[in-house]
């Protein structure tokens, strides 16, 4: 319930719950569990309940939170099919048996510890970074609570968080685990290798017999998708602007209102050196004073130029107010006395300053009619919805709409789902991906109802269908016989290339066989199994770390008209050190899903420890219900 309030914290739902939500159904599955329960409640976990209502607004925020992230919303039907009900309650399992645990250890929440998270909340406070109870009262409005539910809330989730947390965070990865992982993603071979390719000769050309049977069993390859001919009205804020009218006193007004948009702001080269506390700091003052040099004292202090030199910044970007105000009240050149700041204690000297400018109202004119143009077309752009909307409910067609009402329209012959023409080009559409899906749902003579992207509507007709067809054969019959040579040739070079493999294994040498094939023999070497270069690709590294070392193997090459025959001639692991920046990067990348699955095995196991059991009848009747 406090996904909104709580999405800037660290918080049980935001670390643990909505992560598990996406992987706790693959570890335990639900199935098992559909018993009979007691009567009203959905589940039964322990001695705890699960009430239909929790499921509905838990499934509700879940649909929601998939809308905010991919942009894209999901329907009751479309969030079954993929199973999303079925997460979400087993989510909601998780969580009453995690609630059963922290009651077995008679865990509780302290006033003071509730306090604390309320305040360091950042969805609490103002715009000075401190908790404000205008936006505690705004948030808790916003999510239809009160302070009493928003305590309890809290207090239930910092419980949960004690349990949780003490599994999974602060998790170390095993040197042996990173090490492994470090010499497979570094591990490097050398290669010797020729290559074979096939000649017209080499291959028979297909019988007619062969075209047949590679048609006949193949149909999918030859058929055309279905096409739909789509009438397409968009209506945007920038397309109405251009006729929108302004006058120079709503321009000068405007320029008034938000000229500090258009200012640039001034920005310093600032040199800071931090100290432990004010006294070190004012001895190191005194220093400066005697002659010393600034940057020299910086470099004395282990400091690295990156460290003490904050390069052209504007005030904005300097996270400490106080030494942000210090800085750009302080004359080139000077050094500042002591800088107290609520982050650092500081020295500070500016070396450059390049002045802000606030542009006039004539240079900066045609952007400020334009900003009051298109705020005006968003304002219109109802009227015309209702406008669009009433003539097509008098049956008018999107075409005489556009022309009548001077807006963009568009006539598709043929687009296919894929959003190809008949001849594989990409048609441009607006909106293209959700437009296509709204449009091969419905069909012809449908009163479809608008698309609302942004701040835009978009109206379409489906005015014909062409269903999917197997093309003729005479249609496609070279496309037929490119396919079965090309079958034949891969065919032909797998059993050359194996033939060449068996030679190789029996004694014959690299060079012996390159010169029966007339081919040459190169090396390569270095090569990662990740890492493509110009005479090995993805599916020929593929290949050849599959070797042992020594060994011998072969792959066709991308062309389809040639194979490499290949010998893993060197096999290279390099030293792991721990300590390298690379061992602490791969480290911190693998902690948080090895933290993940730390707690799910934790999950699993409490699950385990807890009966639970599903009111089918309840969760039958929840499943044709709208979220």
């Amino acid at each position: 319930m406090l996904e909104t309030l709580r999405n800037a914290g660290k918080s049980w739902v935001a670390k643990v719950l909505l992560l598990l939500l996406a992987a706790s159904f693959a570890v335990w599955g639900i199935q098992d569990v559909f018993r009979g329960s007691h009567a009203g409640a959905l589940a039964v976990v322990g001695d705890r309940e699960v009430s239909p209502q929790e499921y509905t607004t838990a499934l509700r925020q879940a649909l929601q939170n998939i809308s905010r992230t991919t942009g894209q919303s999901l329907t009751q039907e479309e969030a079954r099919r993929l199973g999303y009900d079925k997460l979400v309650l087993d989510n909601l399992i998780n969580q009453a048996a995690v609630d059963t645990q922290a009651d077995k250890l008679k865990l509780a929440v302290s006033t003071k510890a509730l306090e604390a998270a309320t305040l360091a909340n950042p969805a609490f406070q103002g715009p000075d970074g401190k908790f404000d109870q205008a936006a505690f009262n705004n948030a808790l409005q916003a999510n239809s609570m009160n302070e009493a539910m928003y305590i309890a809330t809290e207090s239930r989730d910092m419980r949960r968080d004690a349990i949780v947390k003490s599994v999974s965070d602060n998790f170390v990865m095993p040197n042996t685990v990173v090490e492994a992982l470090a010499k497979y993603r570094n591990e490097q071979r050398d290669a010797r290798y020729f290559t074979i390719r096939t000649t017209p000769a080499d291959v028979p050309a297909p019988t007619d017999a062969e075209l047949k049977e590679q048609y006949d069993k193949t149909p999918a390859a030859y058929t055309a998708p279905e096409f739909r001919s789509i009438a397409v009205l968009k209506v945007e804020p920038a397309d109405i602007a251009a006729k929108v009218s302004v006058t120079d006193e709503e321009i000068a007004a405007q320029y008034e209102k938000t000229k500090t948009q258009f200012a640039t702001p001034e920005r310093r080269t600032i040199l800071q050196i931090p100290f432990a506390d004010e006294a070190e700091a004012r001895a190191a003052r005194d220093k400066l004073a005697a002659g010393q040099d600034f940057a020299a004292l910086a470099q004395q202090r282990g400091l690295k130029e990156s460290d003490y030199v904050l390069a052209d910044k504007a005030q904005s970007d300097l996270l400490d107010k106080q030494v942000a105000a210090t800085a750009f009240a302080l004359p080139q050149g000077q050094v500042s006395d002591v800088v107290k700041g609520s982050l650092v204690t500081a020295l500070l000297k500016v070396t450059s300053i390049t002045p802000g400018k606030q542009p006039s109202l004539a240079e900066v004119k045609d952007q400020v009619r334009e900003h009051i143009q298109l705020e005006k077309a968003r304002e219109e752009l109802q009227s015309i919805f209702d406008t669009v909307e009433n003539a097509r409910n008098n049956q008018t067609k999107l075409e005489d709409i556009a022309r009548d009402q001077k807006l963009p329209f568009q006539l598709v012959p043929a687009v296919s789902a894929a959003g190809l023409d008949k001849e594989g080009k990409e048609v441009s559409l607006p909106d293209k991906p959700e437009l296509l899906k709204a449009a091969f749902a419905s069909d012809v003579g449908d009163l479809t109802s608008p698309l609302n992207p942004k701040d835009s509507y978009i109206w379409y007709d489906v005015l014909e269908v062409v269903p999917a067809a197997l093309k003729p054969f005479d249609q496609v019959k070279t496309q037929v016989q490119g396919d079965v040579s090309a079958r034949k040739v891969r065919e032909f070079l797998a059993e050359r290339s194996q033939k060449i493999i068996t030679a190789l294994k029996a004694g014959t040498t690299l060079e012996q066989a390159a010169q029966q094939e007339k081919a040459e023999v190169k090396t390569a070497q270095g090569l990662r199994r990740n890492e493509a270069t110009a005479e090995f690709d993805i599916p020929s590294l593929t290949a050849l770390f599959a070797l042992p070392a020594n060994g011998f193997g072969w792959v066709l090459e991308g062309d389809g008209a040639s194979a490499k025959i290949m010998q893993a001639a060197t096999v290279l692991a390099p030293p792991f050190d721990s300590a390298s920046a690379e061992a602490v990067s791969m480290r911190k990348s693998i902690a948080p899903e090895a933290s993940s699955s730390l707690a799910n095995s934790y999950l699993n196991a409490l699950r385990q420890q807890v009966p639970v059991s599903i009111n089918e009848t309840v969760w039958q009747q929840l499943a044709g219900a709208a979220p």
